[in-house]
């Protein structure tokens, strides 16, 4: 095993990188608590979220979406 892979996995689970759909909602919710994959889709949709394009593929950076969250959520206060 390399370093680098060894260093990768000893961050957080928030740490910089981009994934899946899936996984953001993996990441950031608990099971519990999870909104579902269509919900998350429909604010990929209405551009809510932000996201990466890589030709059709779309990825997600949890630091970005859990920031975005978090100032939504300071705005309601």
């Amino acid at each position: 095993m390399s370093e680098l892979t060894s260093q990768t996995e000893k961050q957080s689970p928030l740490a910089a990188r981009y994934v899946d759909a899936e996984k953001l909602l993996e990441i950031l919710f608990d099971e519990a608590s999870r909104p579902s994959l269509r919900w998350l889709r429909d604010q990929q949709k209405a551009r809510a979220l932000p996201f990466a394009k890589i030709g059709r593929l779309c990825f997600f950076d949890p630091i970005l979406v859990k920031a975005h969250f978090d100032a939504k959520a300071a705005g309601r206060r």
